[in-house]
């Protein structure tokens, strides 16, 4: 055999080789520690960005809660707001969760959002003006979280962790978030 012909054997089973792990990360189900190790990495990139940011800046930015959408009218204080945080590059699972999690709060609460109790927002943190967020709720990953606000100030919120543990059944996904909409509109 010639050297040509080894070279090229090499370089196809490495080839191969290369896409067989790129469908083996894409298609495997996403574990806790898998979703610990992508949190440290987002955590040391944002508090990087973060000292960079606050170095180059001579006064502190004020981190606010962006305010409610016009169809909210002002007799209605309290309301609640869905976040889908994602980063500009966006898998198939992170695309999926977002759907299924836009899908669940439209089929479920259709009145509320109607009404303007409730609304849902996806937002890319890696866009500067909406980086604050991943401090703001302690981001790690892709992730769908509530808000509670009441006057254009936030009250509470929380992260919906589970989201990446049902995106695989989508009615286990549509219970979690159903669930957890309804227990903070409870508050409104």
């Amino acid at each position: 055999m010639s050297l040509k012909k080894i070279i090229k054997i090499f370089l196809f089973i490495f080839i191969a080789l290369s896409f067989a792990v790129l469908i083996y990360k894409e298609f495997t189900p996403k574990t806790i520690e898998n979703t610990t190790a992508i949190a440290e990495v987002n955590n040391r990139v944002s508090n990087t960005l973060e000292k960079v940011q606050t170095s180059s800046k001579t006064e502190p930015e004020k981190k606010e809660v962006p305010s409610s959408s016009a169809n909210i009218s002002k007799s209605e204080k309290l309301h609640v707001i869905a976040y889908y945080f994602h980063g500009t590059y966006r898998c198939i699972t992170c695309r999926t969760i977002e759907k299924y999690s836009k899908e669940a709060i439209e089929y479920f609460f259709s009145e509320e959002l109607k009404k303007g109790k409730l609304e849902f927002k996806s937002i890319n943190v890696e866009d500067p003006e909406s980086r604050h967020f991943i401090q703001d709720y302690q981001l790690f990953t892709r992730s769908l979280v509530l808000s509670l606000v009441n006057k254009d100030k936030e009250v509470k919120w929380k992260v919906l962790p589970d989201v990446w543990k049902y995106y695989r059944d989508k009615n286990k996904f549509f219970k979690y978030v159903k669930d957890e909409v309804e227990n903070f509109l409870k508050e409104t």
